[in-house]
């Protein structure tokens, strides 16, 4: 029983303030503002409802007394992110049916390097607005960027998994032609 021993005294000797305060939530929401936005500007489309997103989803998180301080630039991400894709959930569902027949060809689900996602960092947020429908910004953010399962994806997003598949094959083609176009300039 060595071992439950040494794991009760490894618990014991943690420190006990490992939970960020309110404070440490505010703050990293205000330090991460752009990242932040710049994911939900993605996902939504929209420059007044990627604001309304950050500010919902720093508002939602302030509440919680439970994050600790190692996850919470992680989730202050996944909070705006939940929050940009409730904002276009309509928009999201409406662009499901264009998957609906079409087939994907990425049968890998690969997440995108730090390499490829500091470029994609570098194209301007309304290329990528303009050139993908809203749920295949959406798989890109969630599983291109935030490396999400395809499963956590379809729930997040209300689809199937077959059609996150397809969306987020759709997005891995564009952002394969772009990203190498922008990284050269």
């Amino acid at each position: 029983m060595e071992w439950f021993h040494s794991t009760e005294r490894k618990q014991a000797e943690q420190p006990k303030g490992c939970l960020a305060s309110s404070r440490e939530i505010q703050s990293a929401f205000a330090e991460q503002r752009d990242y932040l936005y710049w994911i939900a500007l993605l996902i939504t489309g929209d420059h007044a409802l990627a604001d309304l997103a950050v500010v919902n989803a720093s508002a939602l998180s302030a509440r919680y007394s439970t994050v600790f301080r190692d996850w919470l630039i992680g989730w202050a991400t996944y909070a705006t992110v939940r929050a940009a894709a409730r904002e276009i959930r309509d928009l999201i569902s409406a662009s499901a049916s264009r998957y609906v027949d079409s087939s994907s060809e990425h049968a890998d689900d690969s997440v995108l390097s730090d390499d490829q996602m500091m470029s994609l960092r570098n194209i301007d947020p309304q290329e990528i607005i303009a050139a993908l429908d809203p749920l295949a910004r959406s798989t890109l953010v969630l599983r291109g960027i935030q490396h999400a399962s395809m499963a956590d994806c379809a729930l997040l997003l209300d689809v199937s998994r077959g059609i996150v598949a397809r969306a987020y094959s759709q997005a891995l083609r564009w952002s394969g032609e772009h990203i190498g176009t922008h990284t050269a300039e």
